[in-house]
Order: structure tokens, then C-alpha cells, then sequence
């Protein structure tokens, strides 16, 4: 058909507390890497990298591409010497249903 998309439906429901808290954490900040998400959430950097890349897998997130990264809490654009990790759209407008839900 012309015009149609096939739709993804992202599993919500097989996700553990802390992949949440990673998900909800990248919603807000937009991009970050695993040294600085397991800092800031206060899990280790290891089983931080091993959710990044399940979610990845899953759906969930995708690899910000490029050299320079510009978020919303840093003044100037930052060069990447890390893998940085983004939502995906699918992800991200859910997530934000749920914030205007609730």
C-alpha cells in the first residue's frame, strides 16, 4: 500500500527498574554515554554498558552519530570521545505520553 509504515511495537513490559530509570533519565537529557548515566543514576558502570546495549537491541535507544554533541544543559556544543546513546522516536513519544497521562 502507498503511504502505509509498518509500526513497532516497543515491549514495555519486559524491562527491569533500572532499564526504566535509564530510559525516563535519557528522555530529560536527551543524550549521554554509559560512564556518565551510571554516575548519575548510582549503577555500575558495567551493568549500565550491558542495559545499553540490550535496550539498544530492543529498540529502545539508538547511537547518536557524529563527532559534537549539543543537549540542553550544556552551553556549548561537546566532542564526543564516548558512545552516546539517544531514544528512539518510537520510545521517546511514548514516554512522553506517559508524562502527559500522568
Amino acid at each position: 500500500m502507498k503511504g502505509s509504515k509498518i509500526k513497532t511495537m516497543l515491549n514495555w513490559d519486559i524491562l527491569e527498574e533500572n532499564d526504566l530509570k535509564i530510559l525516563k533519565y535519557l528522555y530529560n537529557i536527551e543524550a549521554d554515554c554509559a560512564k556518565f548515566i551510571s554516575r548519575r543514576l548510582r549503577i555500575s558502570l558495567e551493568e549500565t554498558m550491558q542495559r545499553l546495549k540490550h535496550l539498544e537491541k530492543l529498540g529502545f535507544l539508538e547511537r547518536v552519530k557524529g563527532t559534537f554533541l549539543k543537549r540542553k544543559d550544556l552551553y556549548k556544543p561537546k566532542h564526543m570521545n564516548h558512545t552516546y546513546y539517544k531514544l528512539t522516536r518510537k520510545a521517546r513519544l511514548d514516554i512522553r505520553s506517559w508524562y502527559r497521562e500522568g
